[in-house]
């Protein structure tokens, strides 16, 4: 919202724009002698003044609906729980609209961690994103603002590498912890399961003889499904291969069951816009805790009322101050002359 003090400007130079155009067409219609019967007397500070509450006005109601915020500074907490990896599949079929014809795959996989978020208590959460390679886009933390904050920038545009390699997904989540802190640890696949490359159970199977389990998430139905083709945040077409030929995509659900069972996991699908997340959840609780201390970055309070209130105490002054000028200088100028 911030972006609405560039009118600011605009305002300025609009208002002295008619004051002078104002001036200029009375000076047309009458001498100034004549001007002092046939219109109110306006008083030129006085006018700049009512201008300014209306300028003053205006930037302060901006600042509001902006809603700036302000930090105590960081804190500290101790919890019990355990540290948890999403690998986040952000390929381009997870553009794809079968699970919601206004939502795509990634849409729903990023409001199903929302909401795991809002159930989790005292738990680390980091993020890694895949597609033909994979990376970790946030680091373990157990600031879930912050956690938010970051996941609503993901997109697959971040991945120039498509694909969808599961296994290195893992391998980069299982390289994410640190394996020596002694709290236990889980794994969250959430992709529609279409690998195309191998290793995705051996590298399950890895993480869990390393007492790390492995749960799934598919996103998808079983029937094929186009890929829209998105530019500037628009679909301009269908996604297309090498030949021109329409791809198609479909959940691997045996793909997905298989990595979780050799992950120790659980593996649970989509249904609609919907994931069910409570079998995930408790298997999530089942996990032996661990206290651990988890650093919360700022608690920000909203500062939104302060400008308000400025800003309608300006609206006020504006609406009481006048702009006439004093009849008692008139007088004066009167007499003098």
């Amino acid at each position: 919202m911030l972006w609405g003090l560039c009118l600011i400007p605009l305002v300025v130079l609009g208002y002295f724009v008619v004051w002078k155009w104002k001036n200029k067409s009375l000076r047309i219609l009458a001498n100034e002698k004549l001007l002092k019967y046939i219109t109110d007397p306006v008083s030129t500070v006085k006018s700049f003044f009512k201008f300014f509450f209306y300028r003053n006005a205006l930037a302060f109601m901006i600042f509001a609906m902006a809603n700036p915020q302000y930090g105590k500074g960081n804190s500290s907490m101790v919890a019990e729980g355990i540290e948890i990896m999403i690998a986040l599949d952000i390929s381009n079929s997870m553009r794809a609209l079968d699970l919601d014809p206004t939502r795509d795959r990634l849409m729903v996989a990023k409001m199903s961690i929302d909401r795991l978020l809002g159930s989790l208590h005292g738990d680390k959460v980091g993020i890694v994103v895949f597609a033909g390679d994979a990376h970790l886009h946030i680091p373990i933390s157990g600031d879930y603002r912050a956690l938010r904050m970051f996941m609503s920038s993901i997109r697959p545009e971040m991945m120039t590498n498509q694909g969808t390699d599961i296994a290195t997904a893992i391998d980069k989540c299982i390289q994410s912890f640190d394996m020596e802190n002694g709290i236990n640890k889980a794994i969250i696949v959430i992709s529609d399961g279409e690998s195309h490359e191998g290793g995705a159970e051996e590298m399950a199977k890895a993480a869990y003889d390393n007492k790390i389990i492995v749960s799934t998430v598919g996103m998808g139905t079983d029937k094929e499904t186009t890929i829209p083709e998105v530019k500037d945040g628009k679909i301009v077409g269908l996604k297309k291969d090498k030949n021109g030929n329409t791809v198609y995509t479909k959940i691997n659900e045996e793909m997905l069951f298989q990595i979780a069972q050799a992950g120790g996991g659980r593996y649970t699908k989509a249904e609609g816009n919907y994931v069910n997340l409570e079998g995930l959840l408790q298997s999530i609780k089942d996990i032996e805790k661990t206290e651990m201390e988890t650093n919360l970055y700022t608690d920000y309070d909203d500062q939104y009322h302060w400008f308000l209130g400025l800003g309608l105490m300006m609206i006020l002054a504006e609406f009481l101050f006048t702009e006439k000028r004093s009849t008692v200088l008139d007088k004066l100028q009167e007499y003098e002359a």
